[in-house]
């Protein structure tokens, strides 16, 4: 018997109860289905209560392991020689190969299906169905291709059960690189909103707009952002350069960002104020009308490389890099308010 207690034991330590399936017993069987059933049971309660009785779920499912650890190691150290028929009827029960193996498999089975039962169950109200989010993924399309008269694609669905909303990734399928996010509700049918499709096309057609302006004035040592924010436009208008009509649709509010690696000291600050003064002047002339925004930060010279532009393109540096590398910066919300080069401050970081 030592050979099947080993095994036996090793099943005890991967399953809860699957040593049990392994003796094979009717009663071992039951047991080692109860325990089971206990741990999917104690699964839905963790995530039901969204995982705050973990610490007192956890022991438990941690007890009934060891239980059935316990309850099959006690199987096996019984004396046999004491009982003889005991003894034959363990025998026999190791006997057979096959028998063996179903019955283990079965006891897996019964593992993994409490186990995914308990996931499913505790998880069903705050997550939504591969079907249910389908036809949210269709009503976003649907959406998108009338309001817009192109093509969508969406690639992600997710849906947060605390507001009871979806956020939807989309793309034009002629654009995957143009990536927007839009809403929906968790109603039936759907009711599509706040897609931002327009705030990201339009800060692309922007930023191709602006491109030979920052050259210009800052050869090879500027990046920059925007963004777009639309305003309420009963029709939508695709492109940028349109907006300076007077039937287009109207901008919320813009912003530009750049930045700048270039070795700025004080005594150079009056020239750069003429040089922001310029780009505050001449952007208008390229941008649709709208509260602008624009902000500069400066960096050394020195980080201007590849890996550092590519970080400035995407706004990804980290707080830490910009308080120990950025030297001077300067901000205004509105363009319009300022009207000369004594109007912008370039103020010098880490000084009053």
């Amino acid at each position: 018997m030592k050979k099947h207690r080993w095994i036996a034991a090793f099943l005890s330590l991967i399953c809860t109860g699957l040593g049990m399936f392994y003796i094979g017993t009717a009663g071992m069987i039951a047991g080692g289905t109860v325990l089971m059933v206990m741990q999917g049971t104690l699964l839905f309660l963790f995530f039901i209560t969204l995982g705050f009785l973990g610490l007192v779920l956890a022991p438990l499912a941690l007890g009934l392991h060891i239980v059935g650890f316990i309850i099959t190691m006690i199987y096996f150290n019984n004396r046999a020689v004491q009982n003889p028929l005991l003894a034959q009827k363990k025998q026999r029960r190791f006997a057979s190969p096959g028998k063996i193996i179903v019955r283990t498999a079965m006891g897996v089975a019964i593992f993994i299906g409490s186990l995914y039962v308990g996931y499913t169950w505790g998880t069903e109200p705050f997550t939504k169905s591969i079907a249910e989010k389908r036809a949210v993924k269709e009503a976003a399309e649907s959406y998108l291709e009338e309001k817009y008269n192109e093509p969508f694609k969406v690639t992600n669905v997710k849906y947060t059960w605390a507001v009871g909303t979806y956020t939807i990734e989309a793309h034009p399928k002629q654009n995957p690189d143009l990536v927007f996010t839009l809403e929906s509700d968790s109603g039936n049918p759907s009711v599509i909103s706040n897609d931002n499709y327009l705030n990201e096309l339009w800060a692309v057609q922007l930023k191709e707009i602006l491109t030979p302006l920052v050259d210009e004035l800052y050869p090879d040592t500027a990046v920059f952002r925007v963004w777009v924010n639309a305003g309420h436009n009963e029709t939508p208008v695709k492109n940028y350069s349109d907006l300076t009509n007077e039937a287009a649709a109207s901008v919320g509010m813009q912003h530009v960002s750049l930045t700048v690696f270039a070795d700025l000291a004080a005594n150079d600050l009056s020239m750069e104020q003429e040089r922001v003064m310029e780009l505050i002047q001449r952007m208008p002339e390229v941008m649709a009308e709208g509260e602008t925004g624009l902000e500069v930060n400066y960096y050394p010279s020195e980080l201007n490389t590849p890996g550092n532009v590519e970080l400035a393109n995407k706004g990804s540096f980290n707080e830490d890099f910009n308080i120990n590398t950025k030297t001077y910066m300067f901000r205004t919300d509105n363009i319009s308010q300022i009207t000369s080069p004594n109007d912008i401050e370039i103020r010098e970081l880490g000084k009053d």
